[in-house]
């Protein structure tokens, strides 16, 4: 069932979001509206594939499509040129036409190889988007970010590829394990801090069934997410703009990337920017009067959420070297609940005073 429509507006590149409940039994009929060539191949992780691989391919076959798989380890550590090589190298072994199309049928990493190939391939394929992740559904899906890691830089490598359509199926969450629910509200919270102010709200008093994956709850929070960020791709498609569109998405990235990757990746994406949301919100107290009393909301719900989020071990000389290894870090910093800033001079004093802050939580 299909209960929200959201529209990405990028003129002759514009594409729906499809947001709903047991929907992805409609994948065929909607690759078939939406004209994707007949070929089409299916790129998952072990996780999606046991969650919704045969279901997915259940629906292209009914629908006449011509149906091929691959299933690639889960992981972050994935996110990578040697992953990205396997499965160029697996579609040419198929001899996957120019004519054809990819489906990601995953999580954020899945989605990013997929899509990353899906633009490169044979100058490139088809794309559609079947997240199921919570992460995945209510923001890595969208947008047409493709971006590999390459080190020691998260996403080094990539391209801006808009798929034809996303098609977020909220019952696939409820077979996520509990730590990839948590880490999900990593990029939840970023919404109400960039726009929705009262997002904030609806997610402190609907905490415990949004956990749970209870339907009507995540697709409140999914479709209010996904309106935002569908306003802000169609505003700055590749994140062109410096002071506002796009680059407002980034609100506790600074910092989550650098945790993330320091970690080796033993902390979930969504884990690292939880982490970076209340550094950096601690940071904007003190630069940017941003209410303490907002930041003490922010910290509850962090602890509601109790994340496995230990960043022992990893010290602030290394977080700093790696935050400003471009020669200048770039952080979204809240003034108040729905108003952030881009800041270019966040000093070490004050990254450190953010790190002393999450590392007492």
């Amino acid at each position: 069932m299909i209960l929200h429509t959201i529209h990405v507006e990028l003129g002759e590149r514009s594409y729906p979001i499809y947001l709903g409940a047991g929907n992805l039994s409609f994948l065929g009929t909607k690759c078939k509206q939406h004209n994707i060539p007949q070929r089409v191949v299916i790129l998952a992780d072990r996780n999606s594939a046991r969650a919704g691989l045969k279901r997915a391919v259940a629906s292209l076959k009914q629908e006449g499509f011509h149906v091929s798989s691959l299933v690639m380890p889960p992981g972050e550590q994935q996110k990578n040129l040697s992953r990205a090589e396997a499965v160029h190298s697996a579609l040419l072994r198929m001899r996957i036409p120019r004519n054809a199309a990819m489906i990601a049928l995953g999580g954020g990493v899945v989605g990013d190889v997929a899509g990353f190939v899906a633009s490169t391939y044979r100058r490139g394929l088809g794309f559609v988007q079947c997240p199921t992740t919570l992460l995945s559904q209510v923001d890595s899906s969208v947008g047409g970010k493709n971006g590999l890691n390459h080190p020691p830089i998260k996403n080094a490598i990539g391209t801006y590829y808009q798929p034809a359509f996303v098609l977020s199926d909220v019952k696939l969450l409820c077979t996520l394990p509990h730590r990839e629910v948590v880490a999900g509200f990593g990029e939840i919270l970023k919404y109400p801090i960039v726009s929705d102010s009262t997002l904030l709200s609806y997610i402190e008093g609907h905490l415990d069934a949004l956990l749970a994956t209870a339907r009507d709850q995540i697709l409140e929070v999914a479709s209010r997410c996904l309106r935002i960020k569908a306003a802000l791709v169609s505003e700055d498609e590749n994140e062109l703009l410096s002071n506002r569109g796009r680059v407002f998405l980034n609100v506790g990235h600074a910092v989550g990337h650098a945790l993330e990757t320091l970690s080796s990746y033993k902390l979930r994406h969504g884990e690292a920017v939880l982490l970076g949301i209340i550094a950096e919100a601690q940071i904007a107290v003190a630069r940017e009067g941003f209410p303490a009393q907002e930041l003490a909301r922010l910290v509850q719900l962090y602890r509601r959420l109790k994340p496995r989020c230990s960043i022992r071990g990893i010290s602030n000389a290394a977080i700093a070297k790696s935050v400003f290894q471009k020669g200048a870090g770039q952080f979204v910093l809240p003034r108040k609940l729905g108003e952030v800033r881009v800041v270019r001079d966040v000093n070490d004093h004050q990254l450190a005073d953010g790190l002393r802050f999450i590392r007492s939580l």
